[in-house]
């Protein structure tokens, strides 16, 4: 695995693992559930080794990752019925390529415009709930891997 000392990404330092929880595996990347559930199955799908740019990756594991991200939309779709996914995949600050994977639902925020990366009233749910809502991410997810 490639890693960065002082990605984001690749350390998973604190600051980190206040916003998300690792999810799963898929292929060629890793899931993370964002804790802020203001727009239910909000996700973000890093690729598995660190490089800055999509077009840095070679051809073979590109082609899965974009595999993986629309696996992980997919899913989305089936399990919170958005009425729009966005896909955020920005890194200025942040280099380590990933897509934040955004359900968008008419008329709650956001809708029309680039999804709010922190809302001002962020939903997080309780324990049990995240646990309930990230096992049954996990389970479709590695169901339509193995079956897809």
């Amino acid at each position: 695995m490639i890693t960065e000392k002082g990605c984001y990404y690749c350390d998973r330092n604190e600051n980190f693992r206040e916003l998300l929880f690792e999810l799963c595996d898929l292929r060629v990347s890793k899931v993370f559930y964002c804790k802020d559930q203001t727009l239910p199955g909000r996700c973000t799908i890093m690729f598995q080794d660190h490089y800055e740019e999509i077009y840095q990756i070679p051809k073979k594991e590109r082609d899965l990752y974009l595999d993986d991200v629309c696996l992980l939309a997919e899913t989305i779709k089936d399990l919170f019925h958005p009425d729009k996914i966005n896909y955020g995949i920005y890194g200025d600050e942040c280099r380590h390529v990933h897509f934040t994977i955004c359900p968008k639902y008419k008329g709650k925020i956001g809708w029309g415009q680039p999804f709010i990366m922190f809302p001002e009233n962020r939903v997080f749910l309780s324990e049990e709930e995240n646990k309930e809502r990230m096992d049954r991410m996990r389970e479709a997810l590695l169901s339509r891997l193995n079956h897809g």
